[in-house]
């Protein structure tokens, strides 16, 4: 029995420390926590470099916030990917349709605007998931996710754009103003480190993608109305 005591303990003291391991880097990131730096020798500060500032590497900065000119489609009545990465679920939800884009490490962090419209609204950063919406229906596998939603008037309707992170709000940015015309392809923002964008379309739209098939921003054609 006492065995069995010290083996749950330890269990639930390693999920613990995982756990508090997890929301540390991430709140640092992209540098490494304090306490870890110190341990380096040399002055190391690990495999992301810090000038003398403390701040990040300028050529890190430059690879990750990197924004490569894409090839936006000229052809009409076609909605394009907000997002780099790979479709992981399709669904109706409320009236519309949902495409989820998880972005890795490895991708472009720049999201684009789907498609020709006016900016109606922008939810403010650190807004938390609504409460009619659970988290696995955006297939998030998040700690504490936030999300800013850009909202278009555009020539089908109501078109949305969910920039999803981790952690803290400040990670997410939205170059784009209300009341402000934007164009397919111009670049609506962008999230730090892996995320998830959620593209939210009118039910009428027909959706070209499929689940795990790789999309890139601005080019790839998600949908055609």
């Amino acid at each position: 029995m006492l065995n069995k005591k010290v083996l749950l303990i330890f269990q639930v003291f390693c999920f613990l420390m995982i756990t508090i391991s997890v929301f540390v880097v991430g709140y640092y990131f992209p540098n490494l926590p304090p306490f870890v730096r110190a341990l380096l020798p040399g002055g190391s500060k690990g495999a992301i470099k810090l000038n003398t500032n403390n701040q990040p590497d300028e050529r890190f900065l430059s690879w990750f916030n990197r924004a490569p000119k894409r090839n936006i489609p000229t052809e009409p009545n076609i909605i394009v990917s907000p997002a780099n990465g790979y479709i992981t679920y399709i669904k109706n939800w409320h009236g519309a349709k949902h495409v989820i884009i998880e972005m890795r490490y490895t991708d472009v962090h720049v999201q684009r605007v789907p498609i020709d419209g006016v900016v109606v609204s922008i939810e403010g950063e650190g807004k938390k998931l609504p409460a009619n919406i659970k988290i696995g229906d955006y297939m998030l596998k998040k700690m504490l996710p936030y999300q800013k939603i850009t909202t278009f008037q555009t020539e089908i309707g109501i078109v949305k754009v969910h920039q999803i992170t981790s952690f803290f709000a400040n990670r997410v940015q939205v170059y784009l103003k209300v009341g402000q015309k934007a164009k397919r392809g111009q670049r609506l923002g962008s999230v730090l480190a892996g995320s998830t964008v959620v593209l939210e379309v009118p039910e009428n739209v027909e959706i070209l993608v499929k689940k795990n098939q790789e999309v890139i921003d601005g080019e790839t054609i998600i949908g055609r109305y």
